[in-house]
């Protein structure tokens, strides 16, 4: 019998290789927002304190991963306290590949989904949609112009892992996690006005966070390094 070649399954055929995975040029539209702290919090984990009316949508994608498939995606990031921690919440993100689905879900947390998603840059902007279930649930365009945008702080990343028990309704993992970016690089950051269409989806209700004021937004092309995180806390105790 073959032994495994890494702790996922499945074990003779691992869908995603080992961590460290080192992102390479990835170029990424992040248009902030600000909305009411009522419908903010509503996405928060109990347990997470709202920090910011602030909010991020992104739109990015990633065409050269040591250790992934190329792939894009969008979602959405609240600033967030948990304990003495401030950083940003993942509330929805969308990617289009299995491997980088399952690998963010399944080591760090992230409430990825598949979706489609369109990143396209024209003369003087860049557009990134994402459709799921035949609904354009983020819609941004940012157009470059000579303006100033100040982003919240969100990192590092704080989610919630958790896994539904096979016996009964409950959850066997129920965890926080801190997650770092590290090796940041920025090679490139130009600033412009930006427009946010959502059409609501009772399956990802993203448009509950509108309505909202448009702050800005920023387009990056940069490098950084994914690897373990660390648990804050684990709230299920399983016996031995």
């Amino acid at each position: 019998m073959l032994k495994p070649e890494y702790t996922i399954l499945p074990d003779y055929a691992p869908l995603y290789p080992q961590l460290p995975y080192h992102y390479k040029n990835y170029e990424k539209i992040s248009v902030y927002c600000k909305g009411h702290r009522e419908a903010i919090e509503r996405f928060l984990p109990q347990g997470f304190e709202y920090a910011s009316d602030v909010f991020e949508i992104f739109v990015l994608k990633n065409d050269v991963i040591e250790g992934l498939d190329p792939y894009a995606e969008g979602g959405i990031v609240i600033p967030c306290k948990y304990k003495d921690i401030v950083g940003g919440y993942m509330a929805y993100e969308y990617v289009d590949t299995d491997d980088a689905l399952c690998a963010g879900r399944e080591i760090w947390g992230y409430p990825k989904k598949l979706a489609e998603v369109d990143f396209r840059k024209e003369a003087g902007s860049i557009h990134g949609k994402v459709t799921r279930k035949g609904k354009a649930i983020i819609d941004v365009t940012l157009s470059f112009a000579d303006v100033q945008v100040t982003p919240p702080n969100l990192f590092p990343r704080l989610q919630v892992k958790r896994m539904p028990r096979a016996d009964k309704y409950g959850m066997d993992m129920d965890q926080v996690i801190l997650n770092e970016f590290l090796n940041p690089v920025t090679h490139t950051r130009q600033a412009g006005t930006a427009t946010v269409n959502w059409e609501y989806s009772s399956f990802d209700p993203i448009a509950d966070l509108g309505p909202v004021e448009i702050l800005g937004g920023v387009y990056i092309i940069g490098d950084y390094t994914l690897t373990y995180g660390k648990i804050l806390e684990d709230k299920v105790q399983t016996s031995k």
